[in-house]
This record gives C-alpha cells, sequence and structure tokens, in this order.
C-alpha cells in the first residue's frame, strides 16, 4: 500500500511539473507568435503588403526616331508618356495619329512601329501621315522597334500604352482613339 501511495504521489509531483513546463511554453509560443504578427505588419515588400510589388513597369527600350532624337525608358523617366504602336500600312492609325498628337501636343507622344521594315522609311511614313489629314501636321516622332512590341505582345495597331513618370505602364487602349473626351479620360491618368 506504501508503494502506491508513494508511485501515486510522484504521478501527482510530475503531473504538475509537466502542467508547470506547459504553461511556460505556451506563454512564450505567444510572446514568439505576437513578435512574429507585430513583424509582419511592420514589413511590407517582399513579405506583402507594397502596391509596387504588383506594378507592371515599362520594359528597357530605347529608339532614334525620324527627328535624331534618342528616346529610352531611362531618358523618359520622370515625364508621362504615350506609346502608340502602329505600323506604315496601318490607315486606321492615321486618324488616331492625328487626334492624339493635335489634342496633346504639349504631351510626349511617340510613334514606334511594329515592323522592322518601317525602319529605312520613318520620314517617309511621318509624311505621308501628315498628308493623310489636311490641315493638321504631326509633329510626334516616328520611330521603330519591333522587339519592344514583340515583347509587349502587341498584336493589333493601333494600340496606344500610357506610361506613368515613375516608367510604370498604367493602361493599354486597342483600337482607335480619335474623340478628344476618350483621349482626355486616357490621359487625366497620369495627371
Amino acid at each position: 500500500m506504501a508503494f502506491i501511495k508513494a508511485t501515486d504521489e510522484l504521478a501527482r509531483i510530475h503531473k504538475n511539473e509537466v502542467v508547470h513546463l506547459l504553461r511556460r511554453c505556451m506563454k512564450l509560443s505567444s510572446i514568439c507568435l505576437s513578435a512574429l504578427l507585430l513583424l509582419l505588419t511592420l514589413t511590407p515588400g517582399c513579405v506583402g503588403g507594397g502596391e509596387e510589388a504588383d506594378a507592371d513597369i515599362i520594359p528597357a527600350f530605347s529608339v532614334v526616331a525620324d527627328d535624331e532624337m534618342t528616346y529610352s525608358s531611362e531618358n523618359l523617366l520622370g515625364t508621362p508618356y504615350i506609346l502608340h504602336f502602329s505600323a506604315s500600312w496601318c490607315s486606321q492609325c492615321r486618324p488616331t495619329i492625328h487626334a492624339v498628337d493635335n489634342h496633346l501636343s504639349e504631351h510626349t507622344y511617340i510613334i514606334i512601329s511594329t515592323e522592322a521594315s518601317d525602319a529605312s522609311k520613318l520620314s517617309d511614313w511621318h509624311q505621308q501621315v501628315n498628308e493623310s489629314k489636311e490641315g493638321s501636321t504631326v509633329d510626334t516622332p516616328f520611330s521603330m522597334n519591333a522587339e519592344l512590341s514583340s515583347t509587349l505582345k502587341i498584336s493589333n495597331t493601333p494600340t496606344l500604352i500610357l506610361v506613368d513618370s515613375d516608367g510604370v505602364m498604367i493602361e493599354r487602349h486597342i483600337g482607335p482613339m480619335t474623340d478628344t473626351a476618350e483621349i482626355d479620360d486616357f490621359w487625366a491618368q497620369v495627371s
């Protein structure tokens, strides 16, 4: 009988120690979890919370246009702009080129051909566009970058891409854009 009492006493003491250790572990675990949650809340970025991760940055590009100027993703940082993907054969693009150039003449607007063969005839193409609408002169630069067109998966012309001053592509518009209210709404996204 004494043996049973001694065994019960040891079990009770052992049980109390186990309960005490479990309570300490649970307290330590809750402190660690609280610290981890606080850390996650205070550190966005790669853990989450930052909008920058969702930004669609324009791929690096550089074009030499028919005005002999070089336009690149790097030298356009700090300036919002529109890239208009077109081609010399695209007659439906011409009214859009005139409308956007005339309406947003004080903003950066660059025509980029999707066709490598247009590289040698940029000035002729520019002249053809100017002659396509009497009394309207297009001053925007004409260029070619088939690689950028491919990277951006441009499959329709005209396609206009609005880029903000940080190089983030804000919107892609596929098809003609000749209505001034539509042009204003498109540009207003970077104003």
